[in-house]
């Protein structure tokens, strides 16, 4: 595999607040505690304290949840570094996305094992872990029910029944057989086979299928997966819960930091009165403050504050933080000092300073995950053929087509210099006609503006002709931009790694691990030698 990379500006796939962030934007520097850089995780990493408590807990919590969990020795290894007083951890996070979902997935966790090793040597060996947290508390059923094979869907049909992590995989077997029969007829792809069947068992949670295959794919790298729905970690946050219910302090402090950003930026969400969840077995509902009550909706029960406490207090594992709480969960529980997110999540985050620091929760370095698309060596050089450059890949196909038929057509289409004479000619006629009868300028200038349109018209039909003069240049665009950003989005948005991994093995993450650098701060095109079998 060939590497070539470009500024995450010429993609012009990434928010303004994204691209101002990585280029250290004065504006933003209120809005986080560390620069996203190595730099600002050994400055998180030499600030960062973890109490005694905090840490039992959490290798408590990791020892029952990997139980009956093979562990390779190196997961091994760092379960038992996260019991040393001086072990912090690196972090990413995703919903539990039906068979591990689409790439940018496995890109995240790819992320973190390298960041966890570099800033390990960076602290003279001390440890860093990496950790995958499974959003397991989640319960849009409609973002996790589905993955893509090679361009099909694949689909675990089903009503949403609360939180998505302890939902049963109820009618998993037919799916499984969909997602089998969609890998490919890859060197490896027995072995996939065998592992999707091993993790998707319909006696299984989601969240158990979940940490089977992330352990299955990385724990030979020493990635552990913790699930948050735990009352034992959920009881570590009852301080900040409490702050929330009492003083809405998610609220006011998100709402102070989108009033410095909504100026510059789209805010990316806007804080709720209360930012927890009320956790059943069947629901997860929003808790509201009416009057002097906090009702749960979907009817749910109602309660005093005094009343909420005590539930809280006492039962602790039925409170869920939402979005913008979350990550202060995690901070809670972990002894963190950098999480690595798309550009989406980062969002969040620039919403969250003076959230960490109302509720005195560290805030670590945020720092954005690596972007990659891929495309074989042959259709690369059938691009650059077409006298096109990779900032062009990513522009949008219409726009390149026409370029390429105006620049190969073989007569001329451009209209320039007809309309600098219709300019010159109605100028002149406007002149005169001043002087003349200031009346009939309105009449000319109707007429110039029509001519203008016809000469318009003219230079698209033009277009037109050359794209049929080029039409297979212009077939080989659309088969190229279709093969990168199938449905029109990047890869890494939509296609699963399981097929990838059918056809090439498990080495395959080896390779991507060394070709994505987080730390690079560029767009990743990964051109791909074996994928020249692919047809014309």
């Amino acid at each position: 595999m060939q590497i070539h990379t470009l500024p995450y500006s010429a993609t012009h796939r990434f928010s303004p607040l994204v691209l101002d962030l990585l280029a250290n934007d004065p504006g933003l520097r209120e809005h986080y505690t560390h620069l996203p850089s190595l730099e600002g995780l050994m400055e998180a990493a030499a600030s960062r304290s973890f109490s005694r408590e905090a840490r039992s807990t959490l290798c408590h919590v990791l020892q029952q949840q990997y139980n009956d969990v093979p562990k390779h020795a190196k997961l091994q290894a760092n379960l038992e570094r996260l019991a040393q007083a001086d072990c912090l951890t690196i972090t990413t996070g995703h919903q539990l996305c039906l068979f591990g979902g689409p790439l940018y997935v496995p890109f995240k966790i790819l992320n973190i094992i390298r960041l966890a090793e570099r800033s390990t040597s960076e602290r003279n060996g001390k440890p860093v872990v990496p950790i995958f947290w499974m959003a397991t508390e989640d319960h849009d059923r409609a973002e996790i029910d589905h993955t893509w094979f090679k361009g099909k869907k694949v689909v675990w049909p089903g009503e949403a029944e609360g939180a998505v992590g302890r939902m049963r995989l109820d009618g998993i077997e037919r799916v499984v057989e969909e997602a089998v029969g969609s890998l490919g007829a890859g060197e490896h792809a027995q072995a996939m086979e065998e592992l999707i069947r091993e993790c998707y068992r319909p006696e299984y949670t989601l969240a158990r299928a979940t940490r089977l295959l992330v352990n299955s794919l990385f724990g030979r790298f020493g990635v552990i997966c913790l699930d948050g729905d735990d009352p034992e970690l959920k009881r570590l946050f009852i301080p900040a819960m409490q702050e929330e219910l009492i003083n809405q302090v998610g609220q006011r402090s998100v709402s102070y930091a989108n009033e410095k950003l909504q100026d510059r930026y789209k805010v990316q969400a806007h804080a709720r009165e209360i930012n927890l969840f009320y956790l059943s077995p069947q629901v997860r509902s929003r808790i509201e403050l009416k009057d002097d009550r906090f009702v749960v909706l979907d009817g749910g029960p109602t309660f005093t504050l005094d009343g909420l406490l005590e539930e809280l207090n006492s039962h602790p594992e039925r409170f869920s933080p939402n979005v913008l709480l979350r990550p202060v969960y995690r901070e809670t529980v972990l002894p963190n000092v950098g999480y690595v997110g798309g550009g989406g999540e980062l969002a969040y985050w620039l919403q969250l300073r003076w959230l960490f620091q109302g509720l005195q929760v560290p805030m670590p370095a945020i720092l954005l995950r690596t972007s990659a698309a891929f495309i074989s060596g042959k259709h690369l050089r059938q691009w650059k053929e077409l006298g096109l450059s990779l900032e062009e890949l990513f522009a949008p196909v219409s726009e390149t087509a026409s370029l390429v038929a105006k620049r190969t057509a073989t007569f001329d289409i451009d209209m320039k210099a007809e309309q600098e004479q219709l300019k010159a000619l109605y100028h002149g006629l406007l002149e005169r006609t001043a002087i003349i009868d200031p009346n009939l300028q309105g009449s000319i200038e109707a007429r110039r503006s029509s001519a203008m349109h016809g000469i318009d018209r003219i230079g698209k039909g033009f277009l037109r002709a050359a794209k049929r003069e080029q039409s297979t240049a212009l077939g080989r665009i659309e088969k190229i931009h279709a093969a990168v950003f199938p449905g029109g989005g990047l890869q890494e948005r939509r296609d699963n790694i399981l097929p990838d991994l059918a056809a090439f093995g498990l080495n395959y993450l080896d390779e991507l691990l060394q070709i994505l650098d987080p730390m690079a701060n560029e767009f990743t095109v990964v051109e791909e030698a074996s994928a020249d079998l692919v047809e014309e």
